[in-house]
């Protein structure tokens, strides 16, 4: 790395004197940047700054780098105590500190050639012209007498009435405006009244002409007479009429079937790997049901699945129904799995993975517990303990804790 001059710190000194700051300041950046323990350059940079904030910043740096310089210590007493005022004197108006560097830290100790090599003259006040002492061995100048000329009256030139004339003009234009004002957004008001009572209107007569909304599915009887013949031996057949009663199931809309809780869970046909028998959901309808989708390769899986044996021991004869749905996994593997863990709940298989699209589970293990209403009552991703399934199963088997008196 290029390093500056032995003597540039001399030559900043001299372009502060000479009035030239941002020469300076421009050398001092770069000498600064390669030289940031020295305390002469700080105080330098100082010098060249117009921003109090920034000189006080300078001066704390020399201080830390060489606390016993006391013209910086006292220029930033002064700089901190007092309020900043313009001056007439040259921005070179202290003498630069000693270059007494001392190390702290991780800062480095500033190179040889970095070290004064001159003091800095302190520089006198400027004063004008006419008031600089004369050399010695010469009189000094007689500042000739100026003529004091006396101040002028000065004229009024508005009179008092005038004025108070323009001040009542401009407040009586002040409220007409207001007045104005006042009477264009009552107006605006009143029109937008009568704009919102047509649209509430308008949407009165749509909300009439809608059809009535589709009442919740429900289990419905619709009568059948059906006559079923009755043979009495008394000489002459007789058959006598009777009426059956068959239940038909109304259909659910579309739009309130999905995998999100409140709405009705969707519907499935899949094969039990231990039965080999076609299982659907809605055979299930009218009991609570926890499903869960779920894989042998699944290490969370194959931790929660004593959880679910347990579960099913709980509530095995309150009605609860366990369903578990394969991800897409060879017959075998799910079969041999099956056997080695005692399992006793349907194992339904999803070879091409439809079930878990519409039921858009993107994680196992999946949870969906379903009341017996058909309506999914909460989801959860993720391994869950017994105590947790609990909670969720009273839930939707209506199974509420009561305190004790």
């Amino acid at each position: 790395m290029t390093q500056p001059p032995a003597d540039i710190l001399l030559r900043i000194e001299r372009l502060l004197s000479a009035g030239k700051q941002q020469e300076a300041r421009l050398l001092l950046v770069e000498y600064i940047r390669l030289n940031p323990a020295s305390a002469r350059a700080w105080w330098l940079m100082s010098l060249t700054l117009t921003d109090v904030d920034r000189q006080v910043d300078c001066l704390q740096r020399v201080l830390r780098l060489d606390p016993e310089n006391e013209p910086a210590r006292e220029r930033l007493a002064k700089l901190i105590s007092q309020p900043p005022v313009s001056s007439s004197i040259s921005p070179f108006a202290a003498s630069s500190p000693s270059e007494t560097e001392k190390p702290t830290g991780d800062i480095q100790r500033a190179p040889a050639w970095a070290a004064p090599t001159r003091a800095v003259p302190e520089p006198v006040p400027w004063q004008p012209a006419e008031k600089q002492a004369a050399p010695p061995g010469k009189p000094a100048p007689v500042e000739p007498a100026r003529e004091v000329t006396p101040p002028r009256k000065s004229k009024t030139k508005w009179g008092i009435v005038p004025i108070l004339m323009a001040v009542f003009t401009v407040c009586g234009l002040a409220s007409l405006a207001g007045y104005l004002l006042l009477q264009r957004n009552a107006q605006a008001e009143a029109l937008a009244q009568a704009h919102s009572l047509q649209d509430t209107l308008a949407v009165a007569q749509i909300l009439t002409s809608l059809p009535l909304p589709t009442l919740i599915p429900t289990w419905t009887a619709s009568p059948t007479q059906t006559v079923l013949p009755t043979a009495t031996f008394t000489g002459t057949p007789t058959f006598t009429p009777t009426l059956q009663f068959t239940l038909t199931k109304t259909p659910r809309p579309s739009g309130l079937i999905g995998p999100v809780m409140g709405l009705y869970a969707p519907d499935f046909n899949l094969l039990d790997v231990a039965t080999g028998q076609r299982v659907k959901l809605s055979q299930f309808d009218g009991q609570p049901v926890l499903l869960l989708f779920w894989a042998t390769w699944c290490p969370h899986c194959d931790s929660e699945i004593e959880s679910i044996k347990t579960i099913t021991q709980i509530y095995k004869d309150t009605g609860l129904v366990v369903l578990t749905i394969n991800a897409a996994e060879d017959p075998a593997t799910v079969t041999a799995y099956r056997s080695v863990h005692q399992l006793t709940f349907p194992i339904l298989l999803d070879s091409d993975s439809k079930v878990r699209s519409a039921y858009s589970v993107y994680a196992i293990p999946g949870h969906f517990f379903i009341d017996s209403s058909g309506r999914i009552a909460s989801i959860g991703y993720g391994e869950m303990t017994v105590d947790e399934m609990k909670v969720q199963v009273n839930a939707i088997m209506r199974l509420y804790p009561t305190s004790t008196p």
